[in-house]
């Protein structure tokens, strides 16, 4: 019998190539530095303290606060978190409430990127920073604009006050309404001296935990029992 070779014939489809796209590239949108300025509130003049401090330890305050500025804002940048405590050097501020406030304006300073040392840019985050010796205790409570509503400076300072020391030591607390025509929600400063049974050395860590504790009862600060407080306490330890 003859062979039949059955063919079987494939049909390729043609390859049709399409036109190459041209990506069209976003231009890049940086983040604006100047974003939320209009928030932060200046502090008050406190001429008395600026003019009775030596010109060269003023100029270190200065330099404290402007640098623990700095250190903080990244800090925020890093761990989204809006408020932060940090207590200040003992030599310079020495638990002294008017010195603090200096250092607080300066962590508060607009921050120019174009300079070679960058100083404050923590004006957008709500704060409160310590001071301590045998003598005193100092406290400085700030609160941007746009945070103080449900956060204002001097609750959040009282709250401290009265669950490290009394009611009397509250009635203490420093605003800047008719000096500065600043509201007690923006700034709010103490300074407890050593008498009785007030021992500043014994107040110093419950004040940064209590500070704390106020700002996780309203949502404000993280409320994980496996963290640790002291992870977010700065202090001359915590920065170089």
């Amino acid at each position: 019998m003859p062979e039949i070779v059955n063919e079987i014939v494939s049909e390729v489809a043609p390859v049709v190539e399409e036109p190459s796209k041209v990506l069209s590239e976003e231009p890049v949108v940086e983040d604006d530095p100047s974003a939320g300025n209009e928030n932060i509130v200046s502090g008050p003049e406190n001429a008395a303290c600026v003019e009775a401090t030596p010109e060269k330890k003023m100029a270190k305050v200065v330099k404290e606060g402007g640098k623990r500025g700095v250190e903080i804002e990244g800090a925020a940048d890093m761990g989204g978190l809006q408020f932060f405590c940090t207590m200040m050097g003992e030599e310079l501020t020495a638990g002294k409430s008017d010195l603090l406030l200096e250092s607080m304006k300066a962590m508060n300073a607009i921050s120019d990127p174009t300079e070679e040392e960058r100083k404050g840019g923590a004006g957008k985050l709500g704060k409160m920073i310590f001071s301590f010796n045998e003598a005193s205790l100092a406290a400085v409570a700030y609160v941007p604009k746009d945070k103080a509503d449900e956060c204002s400076a001097k609750e959040w300072l009282s709250d401290v006050v009265l669950n490290i020391s009394n009611a009397a030591c509250v009635g203490k607390i420093q605003t800047f309404e008719e000096s500065d025509g600043i509201e007690s929600k923006y700034y709010a400063a103490i300074q407890i001296d050593k008498e009785g049974d007030l021992f500043p050395i014994k107040m110093r860590d419950p004040a940064i935990s209590m500070a704390y504790n106020f700002l996780k009862k309203k949502g404000l600060f993280p409320d994980d029992d496996d963290e640790d407080d002291d992870e977010y306490v700065f202090g001359d330890d915590d920065f170089p």
